[in-house]
């Protein structure tokens, strides 16, 4: 098998999660008149960050404060990074639907969606098992992707 022409800097992954797992656990500590603002502008990171690598605000400190700072180095691996960027669209679904909820008055489910991402960020910073991703192959696996998105690894069509 050909080595991936794709590069995943993980370490850059690890500090987004590690934003995220923060932001959603400070957004409910801070209660629902200021952490539904904080859910928004989470989810709305992760939305842009998806669709556009230069608006992936919690990715762009690794890359331009972190590394060049020498606080946190590069940790690059041959990979695919759709898996993780469709993770991260879930995410940010998640999140914005959470903060759709705080808004109008749900906050039981608000919170719940909001610490459903925040604990599976958490269990992906601390094990490095992305649901994310994992859904992402299965549906890989039984052709369930568009093909704009699949992998090219012989998915069962």
């Amino acid at each position: 098998m050909a080595a991936s022409p794709y590069r995943v800097d993980r370490n850059t992954l690890r500090t987004n999660q590690a934003f995220i797992v923060g932001l959603t656990v400070a957004a409910f500590v801070l209660g629902v008149e200021v952490g539904r603002w904080l859910v928004l502008f989470t989810g709305l990171v992760m939305a842009l960050g998806t669709f556009h690598p230069a608006f992936a605000l919690f990715k762009q400190v690794h890359q331009r404060i972190l590394k060049p700072a020498g606080l946190l180095k590069a940790d690059v691996h041959a990979e695919d990074p759709m898996p993780h960027q469709f993770a991260q669209a879930m995410g940010s679904i998640f999140l914005l639907a959470a903060a759709a909820a705080l808004f109008n008055g749900a906050t039981t489910v608000g919170w719940l969606l909001d610490w459903i991402v925040a604990g599976l960020a958490f269990v992906n910073l601390t094990v490095q098992f992305c649901a994310g991703c994992f859904v992402y192959f299965q549906l890989d696996r039984f052709g369930l992707l568009p093909r704009s998105i699949a992998s090219s690894r012989g998915a069962v069509r």
